[in-house]
């Protein structure tokens, strides 16, 4: 049994823990991650501590590290509701599906006005292909909240994959029109430009598409490998794959072989792009 703290290194782990919040609304997730080590260095069952590291390491895309941080946090306090909520975003991410279902299903009951939740347990089924359920889910996360980006853009892929073509346009024009107000905001935006050219890539329109697709590859930077935008995740493998898939559809054979090659070679065992190049002929 570890000796608790002392009052005075308890507030030292949380004037720490107040410091990396600030960085983090800042943008500065480097340092964000240095003072929430110190916090947890000084008082490492620090519950709080850890689910927020969990947080920074997913804006940096590290969904493994991340997983583990939220899953000490939970071991700390195996009743706190966001760290429930937050392993399971973080294992759905992982493909680690059951799991994800069970932690945030745990979260729901925790706080069952935490209707965001409906929305994550809606995109897991729709990975799984359990469309109906996945809609139910999703309509039930948009009912509480119209302005939640995540269940709109994952409920407009489960229409179009139902094959409700007249909603699942409605709602990737919803998507459109949020992230353009953001990217007319941010400068070089990279998540937004990526998620606009996927709605409009889904839509069928491969030539807007290509605009803000290629405007996403543009806009990234070396030091981040993902992507976390409103509770959805993509890698630069996965930018480069929907920009192949663009350039594809509009012809440009060479350029799409090119940037698909560019996403095996950073994923190379991801199934999805040996799908997709079999399909494009590739």
């Amino acid at each position: 049994m570890v000796a608790p703290i002392s009052i005075e290194d308890r507030d030292r782990a949380n004037q720490h823990l107040d410091r990396s919040i600030s960085f983090s609304m800042c943008g500065k997730t480097e340092q964000a991650i240095d003072e929430i080590k110190k916090a947890i260095s000084i008082d490492p069952e620090f519950a709080q501590a850890h689910n927020k590291l969990g947080d920074y390491y997913m804006k940096k895309g590290m969904v493994k590290e991340a997983a583990a941080a939220y899953t000490r946090s939970l071991e700390l306090d195996p009743v706190n509701q966001n760290s429930n909520f937050d392993l399971g975003c973080s294992l759905a991410h992982l493909g680690r599906h059951e799991q994800a279902l069970d932690y945030l299903r745990k979260a729901l009951v925790l706080k069952p006005t935490h209707t965001e939740i409906y929305g994550h347990i809606g995109r897991i089924l729709m990975m799984r292909g359990n469309l109906e359920e996945a809609i139910s889910n999703l309509e039930k996360a948009l009912s509480a909240n119209p302005d939640d980006i995540m269940a709109s853009f994952t409920l407009a892929c489960a229409y179009q994959m139902h094959g409700n073509s007249d909603k699942s346009t409605r709602l990737f024009n919803r998507v459109i029109d949020r992230y353009k107000e953001l990217v007319s905001i941010k400068s070089r935006f990279a998540e937004g430009n990526y998620y606009i050219g996927r709605s409009y890539f889904f839509m069928g329109n491969p030539t807007e598409a290509l605009k803000y697709l290629e405007k996403a590859v543009e806009y990234d930077t070396e030091d981040v490998d993902y992507h976390y935008s409103f509770g959805m995740l993509y890698s630069d493998a996965d930018a480069f794959c929907s920009l192949a898939e663009a350039q594809h559809a509009l012809g440009k054979f060479s350029e799409a072989r090119e940037n698909l090659e560019k996403a095996i070679k950073l994923n190379p065992n991801n199934p999805h792009f040996s799908k997709v190049k079999s399909q494009l002929g590739l």
